[in-house]
């Protein structure tokens, strides 16, 4: 069996898992909610994905028109069946062709051998590095946190439990599975700031991007892939705690509950990449700009104030929680960098500390070309269809939702997160090629809400652009 054929079958495998567990959920909630006959808990129990169906169907509303609900059913959750698709593709096209007896590269090396050396000391990391700065070795402090590593690794015992292989055989498909996960953020991201639609389209785009393609191939286990999927996350969930705040009425115990809930999510994010300030800093322009911006709208700080203050109370406790958390394990040194990142960041070419430093020669961390460059590197076409390219998609789509808001004050939000995630991305990659990356994510979103919009009108559901 190839590699993408196994790597489609297993991810299909824990999909039905997974829709079997959520209909199963749903299905018993329902029951005991609205006091059904007990012989429903039992079908629903007994027969795998099936039983839930037959409750939807017979059980569920007193509705007798069967077809009626399987039609009303693929309406509603249509949305589901695309999601399936696209990460069923997503293991196919990067598994596809995989033939080596070996992982990709050198540096998937390096993270094999780190979650090997965790799978070989009982799920531990060992503190003690030999092989990294020789002779006197590379000391892992054991209050860090390592994710990735952690993972990797326990995701290798877990199958390995059930269908024996070889640690770098896994790290085949672990990549891409992690890469395909991100599907899931990233429709709820789409969704939040435009529709389902956008959603859908944005997973595509970004799963499918070059850039993330190419970081996140079967037997390429490098940490881009963890940091692909575990950044969507952060986004999705500071969106989630965002949006219940600017709707928010009181501090009530839902609102805490979420905040405390990103404030866990960032926790993980700051262990996951040195990079991580990033995010802190995107969405900490935003919730300025949104005070900055309601504080015009109202002409009265006071007014700017009463509207936005869930939103910044919310803001403040997720980012001191979570930087908080990184103190019993890294002190204020996540503090610290969080608030020197955006002027240091090219330190890391220095040799003032490690002497030789490979990244002085690392291309990506060079300096770009400028605005046209980046434009180059972020599109897959050129010549004048660069003007339909995702780079320029997304200028099209600020155009059209500052004209919404101009004309029917709609997509206020969308416009002011999507213009700050654009051009924070945009200045850092000025300074260095490896950043071209973090513009993935806003593209495909920005892309995404102007196919949506072209459907929409094309549907007749919008009747113009002010929609």
């Amino acid at each position: 069996m190839t590699h993408e054929i196994a790597g489609v079958l297993a991810t299909s495998f824990i999909i039905l898992v997974a829709l079997w567990i959520t209909s199963l959920l749903w299905s018993l909630s329902d029951i005991i909610r609205t006091k059904k006959p007990k012989k429903w808990i039992a079908i629903t129990a007994v027969i795998p994905l099936a039983g839930a169906l037959i409750y939807y169907l017979y059980g569920h509303t007193p509705q007798k028109i069967k077809k009626k609900k399987l039609s009303d059913l693929a309406r509603n959750k249509w949305t589901i069946i695309a999601i399936i698709v696209i990460m069923l593709l997503s293991m196919y096209v990067r598994l596809i062709d995989y033939r080596w007896p070996y992982l990709r590269n050198i540096d998937s090396y390096v993270f094999y051998r780190w979650m090997d050396e965790t799978v070989m000391n009982n799920g531990v990391l060992p503190t003690m590095d030999t092989y990294e700065l020789a002779p006197v070795g590379f000391y892992r402090p054991p209050e860090w946190i390592y994710p990735y590593f952690y993972m990797g690794a326990y995701s290798y015992m877990a199958v390995n439990a059930f269908t024996p292989m070889q640690l770098w055989e896994f790290l085949i498909y672990f990549p891409p599975f992690l890469a395909t996960l991100a599907v899931i953020p990233l429709y709820f991201i789409g969704k939040m700031l435009y529709d389902r639609k956008a959603g859908v389209l944005a997973a595509f785009i970004y799963v499918f991007d070059i850039s993330n393609l190419s970081r996140s191939l079967g037997g390429d286990p490098d940490s881009d892939v963890v940091v692909i999927l575990i950044s969507t996350i952060v986004m999705a969930a500071m969106i989630f705690t965002y949006k219940y705040a600017n709707d928010a009425k009181r501090l009530d115990k839902k609102l805490l509950l979420y905040s405390v809930l990103t404030s866990v999510v960032l926790w993980v994010w700051y262990s996951t990449w040195a990079g991580y300030w990033y995010i802190t800093w995107l969405f900490t322009g935003f919730v300025v700009l949104k005070l900055l911006f309601t504080i015009l709208k109202k002409r009265s700080i006071k007014l700017g104030w009463r509207d936005t203050k869930y939103i910044i109370i919310s803001f403040a406790i997720y980012t001191a929680l979570s930087f908080a958390l990184t103190v019993p394990s890294y002190g204020d040194t996540k503090i610290g960098a969080a608030l020197t990142g955006p002027i240091q960041f090219q330190s890391i070419k220095g040799e003032d500390y490690q002497f030789p430093n490979v990244y002085v020669s690392v291309a990506e961390l060079q300096q770009s070309g400028g605005p046209r460059e980046i434009i180059e590197r972020t599109s897959v076409v050129g010549g004048p269809a660069i003007l339909i390219s995702s780079f320029f998609l997304m200028i099209y789509t600020l155009i059209y939702l500052l004209y919404s808001y101009y004309k029917k004050r709609h997509h206020v939000d969308t416009v002011l997160l999507l213009l700050v995630w654009f051009l924070g991305p945009f200045t850092a990659t000025i300074v260095a090629i490896r950043f071209s990356t973090l513009f993935s994510a806003p593209l495909a979103i920005g892309s995404a809400i102007l196919l949506s919009k072209l459907v929409r009108m094309g549907t007749g559901e919008d009747k113009s652009w002010s929609d």
